[in-house]
Protein backbone atom coordinates (compact mmCIF):
# COMPACT_ATOMS: atom_id res chain seq x y z
CA UNK A 1 0.00 0.00 0.00
CA UNK A 2 2.75 2.59 0.94
CA UNK A 3 4.29 1.79 -2.74
CA UNK A 4 0.94 2.79 -4.33
CA UNK A 5 0.86 5.88 -2.44
CA UNK A 6 4.75 7.03 -3.38
CA UNK A 7 4.02 6.20 -6.65
CA UNK A 8 0.86 7.91 -6.71
CA UNK A 9 2.25 11.08 -4.86
CA UNK A 10 5.00 10.88 -7.33
CA UNK A 11 3.18 11.78 -10.61
CA UNK A 12 1.80 15.56 -8.10
CA UNK A 13 4.99 16.13 -7.21
CA UNK A 14 6.62 15.79 -11.16
CA UNK A 15 3.56 17.79 -12.70
CA UNK A 16 4.34 19.75 -15.43
CA UNK A 17 2.57 21.74 -18.11
CA UNK A 18 3.81 19.13 -20.51
CA UNK A 19 2.66 15.88 -18.79
CA UNK A 20 -0.43 17.48 -17.17
CA UNK A 21 -3.19 15.74 -19.19
CA UNK A 22 -1.15 12.43 -18.86
CA UNK A 23 -1.44 12.41 -15.23
CA UNK A 24 -4.47 13.74 -15.11
CA UNK A 25 -5.61 10.44 -16.71
CA UNK A 26 -3.25 7.98 -14.56
CA UNK A 27 -4.79 9.41 -11.86
CA UNK A 28 -8.27 8.79 -13.04
CA UNK A 29 -7.18 4.95 -14.46
CA UNK A 30 -5.55 3.99 -10.63
CA UNK A 31 -8.37 6.12 -8.35
CA UNK A 32 -11.39 4.14 -10.60
CA UNK A 33 -10.69 1.56 -12.48
CA UNK A 34 -7.37 0.44 -10.39
CA UNK A 35 -9.92 0.79 -7.16
CA UNK A 36 -11.14 -2.97 -8.13
CA UNK A 37 -8.11 -4.49 -7.99
CA UNK A 38 -6.62 -2.07 -4.94
CA UNK A 39 -7.83 -0.66 -2.19
CA UNK A 40 -6.92 2.76 -2.53
CA UNK A 41 -7.59 5.39 0.31
CA UNK A 42 -10.42 7.41 -0.41
CA UNK A 43 -7.70 10.55 1.04
CA UNK A 44 -5.04 9.88 -1.29
CA UNK A 45 -4.72 12.69 -3.65
CA UNK A 46 -5.16 14.72 -0.40
CA UNK A 47 -2.12 12.75 0.75
CA UNK A 48 -0.34 13.05 -2.30
CA UNK A 49 -0.36 16.75 -3.00
CA UNK A 50 0.22 17.65 0.82
CA UNK A 51 3.48 15.20 1.00
CA UNK A 52 4.54 16.27 -2.68
CA UNK A 53 3.57 19.84 -2.32
CA UNK A 54 7.44 20.89 -2.67
CA UNK A 55 8.36 19.48 -5.28
CA UNK A 56 11.48 21.11 -7.25
CA UNK A 57 10.33 24.40 -5.34
CA UNK A 58 12.55 27.57 -5.40
CA UNK A 59 15.79 28.49 -4.59
CA UNK A 60 15.14 31.59 -2.13
CA UNK A 61 18.73 32.41 -1.95
CA UNK A 62 18.56 33.55 -5.37
CA UNK A 63 15.20 35.28 -5.13
CA UNK A 64 13.49 32.54 -7.22
CA UNK A 65 10.57 32.23 -5.03
CA UNK A 66 7.59 31.28 -7.35
CA UNK A 67 6.75 28.03 -7.54
CA UNK A 68 6.50 26.94 -10.86
CA UNK A 69 3.65 24.06 -10.62
CA UNK A 70 2.08 25.10 -7.65
CA UNK A 71 -0.85 26.66 -10.03
CA UNK A 72 -1.00 23.28 -11.79
CA UNK A 73 -1.37 21.55 -7.71
CA UNK A 74 -4.06 23.87 -7.63
CA UNK A 75 -5.99 22.84 -11.26
CA UNK A 76 -4.67 19.52 -9.95
CA UNK A 77 -7.13 19.80 -7.39
CA UNK A 78 -9.71 21.58 -8.83
CA UNK A 79 -10.18 18.79 -11.85
CA UNK A 80 -10.26 15.77 -9.10
CA UNK A 81 -13.44 18.09 -7.65
CA UNK A 82 -15.53 18.19 -10.82
CA UNK A 83 -14.28 14.65 -12.68
CA UNK A 84 -16.95 11.82 -12.68
CA UNK A 85 -14.47 9.21 -11.61
CA UNK A 86 -12.54 11.53 -9.43
CA UNK A 87 -14.65 13.76 -7.31
CA UNK A 88 -16.67 10.60 -5.39
CA UNK A 89 -13.21 10.73 -3.68
CA UNK A 90 -12.25 14.27 -3.52
CA UNK A 91 -15.28 16.35 -2.19
CA UNK A 92 -14.29 19.76 -1.53
CA UNK A 93 -10.62 19.03 -1.90
CA UNK A 94 -9.14 22.86 -2.27
CA UNK A 95 -11.01 24.02 0.44
CA UNK A 96 -9.71 20.99 2.69
CA UNK A 97 -6.43 21.80 1.46
CA UNK A 98 -6.19 25.39 1.43
CA UNK A 99 -7.24 25.45 5.15
CA UNK A 100 -4.45 22.68 6.13
CA UNK A 101 -1.75 25.24 4.07
CA UNK A 102 -2.73 28.18 6.41
CA UNK A 103 -2.77 26.25 9.04
CA UNK A 104 0.77 25.19 8.47
CA UNK A 105 1.77 28.61 7.07
CA UNK A 106 1.48 30.16 10.33
CA UNK A 107 3.01 27.17 12.35
CA UNK A 108 6.30 27.54 9.88
CA UNK A 109 6.03 31.24 10.02
CA UNK A 110 6.90 30.98 13.62
CA UNK A 111 8.66 27.78 13.24
CA UNK A 112 11.39 29.72 10.97
CA UNK A 113 11.68 32.50 12.83
CA UNK A 114 12.78 30.67 15.65
CA UNK A 115 14.53 28.07 14.54
CA UNK A 116 16.43 28.74 11.35
CA UNK A 117 15.60 27.31 7.95
CA UNK A 118 13.81 23.68 9.10
CA UNK A 119 10.76 24.10 7.08
CA UNK A 120 11.34 26.45 4.95
CA UNK A 121 10.82 24.86 2.15
CA UNK A 122 7.25 23.78 2.98
CA UNK A 123 6.78 27.27 4.04
CA UNK A 124 7.36 28.73 0.76
CA UNK A 125 5.32 25.92 -1.00
CA UNK A 126 2.37 27.08 1.00
CA UNK A 127 3.41 30.87 0.50
CA UNK A 128 2.44 30.34 -3.02
CA UNK A 129 -0.84 27.92 -2.59
CA UNK A 130 -2.22 30.65 -0.35
CA UNK A 131 -1.76 33.36 -3.08
CA UNK A 132 -3.52 30.49 -5.67
CA UNK A 133 -6.39 29.20 -3.61
CA UNK A 134 -7.14 33.38 -2.38
CA UNK A 135 -7.20 34.12 -5.89
CA UNK A 136 -9.56 31.02 -6.36
CA UNK A 137 -11.82 31.81 -3.60
CA UNK A 138 -10.48 29.06 -1.45
CA UNK A 139 -9.31 31.41 1.32
CA UNK A 140 -11.41 32.81 3.96
CA UNK A 141 -12.03 36.32 3.45
CA UNK A 142 -11.86 36.86 7.18
CA UNK A 143 -7.92 35.19 6.81
CA UNK A 144 -7.17 37.50 3.99
CA UNK A 145 -8.87 40.28 6.28
CA UNK A 146 -7.54 39.69 9.55
CA UNK A 147 -4.85 37.37 9.77
CA UNK A 148 -2.15 36.34 6.61
CA UNK A 149 -0.42 39.43 6.18
CA UNK A 150 -0.56 40.97 9.96
CA UNK A 151 1.01 37.60 10.84
CA UNK A 152 3.74 38.26 8.35
CA UNK A 153 4.51 41.61 10.45
CA UNK A 154 3.55 40.81 14.02
CA UNK A 155 7.24 40.58 15.07
CA UNK A 156 9.07 43.29 15.98
CA UNK A 157 11.32 42.74 13.09
CA UNK A 158 10.56 41.78 9.95
CA UNK A 159 12.54 38.31 8.69
CA UNK A 160 13.99 37.46 5.48
CA UNK A 161 11.05 34.54 5.32
CA UNK A 162 8.81 36.75 5.84
CA UNK A 163 9.73 39.22 3.18
CA UNK A 164 9.43 36.42 0.68
CA UNK A 165 6.48 35.57 1.45
CA UNK A 166 5.06 38.64 1.11
CA UNK A 167 6.66 39.25 -1.80
CA UNK A 168 5.21 35.61 -3.40
CA UNK A 169 1.69 36.65 -2.28
CA UNK A 170 1.81 40.29 -3.78
CA UNK A 171 3.00 39.20 -6.99
CA UNK A 172 0.09 36.36 -7.57
CA UNK A 173 -2.53 37.54 -5.40
CA UNK A 174 -1.90 41.05 -4.74
CA UNK A 175 -5.15 43.04 -6.43
CA UNK A 176 -6.61 39.63 -3.64
CA UNK A 177 -5.41 41.03 -0.92
CA UNK A 178 -5.76 44.84 -1.73
CA UNK A 179 -9.01 43.79 -2.35
CA UNK A 180 -9.94 42.53 1.21
CA UNK A 181 -7.41 43.36 3.16
CA UNK A 182 -7.19 46.48 5.27
CA UNK A 183 -5.52 49.11 3.34
CA UNK A 184 -3.26 50.47 6.17
CA UNK A 185 -2.17 46.90 6.77
CA UNK A 186 -1.34 46.55 3.07
CA UNK A 187 0.29 49.63 3.09
CA UNK A 188 2.16 48.50 6.28
CA UNK A 189 3.33 45.72 4.47
CA UNK A 190 5.20 47.87 1.64
CA UNK A 191 6.87 50.17 3.85
CA UNK A 192 8.54 47.21 5.98
CA UNK A 193 9.49 45.60 2.64
CA UNK A 194 11.25 48.61 0.85
CA UNK A 195 12.94 49.28 3.84
CA UNK A 196 14.15 45.38 4.42
CA UNK A 197 17.41 44.56 4.27
CA UNK A 198 18.36 40.42 3.60
CA UNK A 199 20.60 38.93 5.68
CA UNK A 200 22.36 36.34 3.81
CA UNK A 201 25.11 34.72 5.49
CA UNK A 202 25.48 31.23 4.14
CA UNK A 203 26.28 32.36 0.88
CA UNK A 204 29.85 33.61 -0.38
CA UNK A 205 30.12 37.70 -1.71
CA UNK A 206 29.20 37.23 -5.19
CA UNK A 207 26.26 35.07 -4.45
CA UNK A 208 24.88 37.54 -1.45
CA UNK A 209 25.14 40.16 -4.10
CA UNK A 210 23.46 38.52 -6.74
CA UNK A 211 20.63 37.50 -3.79
CA UNK A 212 20.37 40.73 -2.66
CA UNK A 213 19.63 42.10 -6.43
CA UNK A 214 17.45 39.74 -7.23
CA UNK A 215 14.94 40.57 -4.71
CA UNK A 216 14.92 44.35 -4.66
CA UNK A 217 13.66 43.57 -7.94
CA UNK A 218 11.21 41.61 -6.69
CA UNK A 219 9.91 44.12 -4.30
CA UNK A 220 8.77 45.83 -6.99
CA UNK A 221 5.39 44.22 -6.95
CA UNK A 222 2.61 47.20 -6.73
CA UNK A 223 2.15 49.25 -9.29
CA UNK A 224 3.67 52.24 -8.37
CA UNK A 225 5.36 51.35 -5.35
Amino acid sequence: MRNVGEALGFVVGELSDQNYSQSLEFYRFWLGTGQTHIQIPSDQLFDAIWKNRVGELTSPGYGQLIHSTAHLISRFASDAESDYILAPYNSELQSRLSKRTLQEFSTNNLMVARYGRDTMAEFYADANLIAHWANLGFVEEAAIRNHILQSLISHPRLYDHQADALIILFKIAGATFEAYADPSVVDRCFELLKGHSYNAPYFNQGDSTHYLRVKKELVQVRPGG
